[in-house]
């Protein structure tokens, strides 16, 4: 099943604490196969738009062994996945465990060896499927300069219904602006005195997974220019109806299947850039950030990097709160300076399709009421509801 013969498997729902201090686990099976469907719905979906050197494979087989130095028996279903050698981005640059690495052989790696295609083709995966936990710590980095993208479950908002996106491969998203401006700027937290943060002036090597820096000489924009399969595929998506898309994945509900379907008509008939800044699902205005110049190399300056040509991003950043995607309700001033999610290159362009029901398609105003509604605690989990899931699974 994987090239190297090995695999990793989740087992969930263990009635065992972590360690000391750590609580017995709550576990909720119906969201558990929620969950597995969810993963697997991603496999094929990568299997379709030939994503499947990017995304590690997965499948549910049975698991039949005992948890080591615990002697708890597991006789039940468990989510495989193919082992994904490499390092994390997170220890790459950061961690250095064993030890941290010369400068300059980071500095080769990002700008001679690593794997442009995949780099382009890692953005727009990202964006199809609403990733919104994309860091460095679910990037793997590989000796030959390929990329792997691992713990893809928080996607098309099944998991977080108020993210949108959120990736340092896309563009507009919080957590490439935190890249390129250091995460206590981005956040709006005050120093020690009191006084605004100050942004980062290095430049940070993971500038340069911007897909941009990848595009044909003298292309500023993918638009529509999308390799064939993953073209093929968008086409497909955007032809289908909500309920056909989630049959044909084997998506676990209707949400999941509508933002997909959003998401891949907004990238065919518009674009890339255009389906980042105003498509669906989107974010919250205060978490929704201005293109910025693309750094696309980098070089050795002491003990840090800066980029290795002209560079001069923006320092602006929305106005609200960057942790609520509400408006700002601090005693401080709000460092912000313009409205989220609107970009001068496009004029007087406002789309704002946070107004769209992802059940029906229709676009309203949600209300308090109308999102918990839709979104209310499901009911507990009998017993016969616990059997018919374990049959359903096997």
């Amino acid at each position: 099943m994987t090239p190297s013969g090995e695999a990793v498997v989740k087992v969930y729902c263990v009635p065992l604490v972590k360690g000391t201090g750590f609580k017995l686990p709550v576990c909720s099976p119906v969201r558990i196969a929620d969950l597995m469907k969810l993963l697997m719905a991603l496999d094929k979906l990568s299997q379709d738009c030939g994503f499947l050197d990017l995304i590690p494979r997965v499948w549910l087989a049975p698991v039949l062994g005992v948890l080591p130095g615990v002697g708890y028996p597991i006789d039940w279903w468990g989510l495989w996945m193919e082992y994904v050698e490499g390092v994390s981005l997170e220890n790459f640059l950061y961690r250095g465990i064993p030890r941290p690495l010369p400068l300059d052989t980071i500095a080769d790696m990002f700008n001679n060896r690593l794997n442009k295609t995949r780099v382009v083709r890692a953005a727009i995966f990202d964006l199809l499927t609403s990733q919104c936990d994309r860091h460095a710590q679910n990037l793997f980095l590989q000796e030959d300069g390929n990329l792997k993208l691992i713990d893809n479950e928080s996607c098309l908002q099944h998991m977080w219904r108020s993210c949108g996106f959120d990736s340092v491969l896309v563009p507009t998203t919080q957590k490439q602006e935190i890249v390129r401006l250091g995460n206590d700027y981005v956040a709006k937290l005050p120093t020690l005195t009191g006084q605004p943060q100050v942004p980062r002036f290095e430049a940070d090597p993971l500038l340069l997974l911007d897909y941009r820096c990848y595009l044909p000489e003298g292309q500023e924009q993918m638009g529509t220019q999308y390799p064939p399969q993953i073209d093929k595929c968008l086409r497909r998506i955007a032809s289908m109806t909500p309920k056909e898309v989630a049959t044909f994945y084997g998506f676990p509900d209707l949400v999941t299947a509508m933002n997909l379907r959003f998401r891949a008509t907004d990238m065919i008939t518009r674009g890339y850039e255009w389906a980042a800044k105003y498509g669906h699902p989107q974010n919250a205005p205060p978490k929704r950030y201005r293109f910025q110049p693309k750094c696309c190399s980098l070089r050795v300056d002491g003990t840090g990097f800066v980029c290795g040509h002209a560079w001069k991003p923006s320092y602006e950043l929305p106005l609200g709160n960057p942790f609520t995607g509400m408006e700002w309700d601090t005693d401080r001033p709000d460092p912000g300076t313009y409205s989220g999610g609107t970009f001068p290159e496009d004029g007087d362009m406002v789309v704002n399709v946070t107004d769209i029901d992802p059940i029906t398609g229709r676009r309203w105003r949600w209300t308090r009421r109308h999102v918990v509604k839709r979104f209310q605690t499901p009911p507990p989990v009998t017993a016969s509801m616990r059997e018919g899931l374990l049959e359903g699974l096997a």
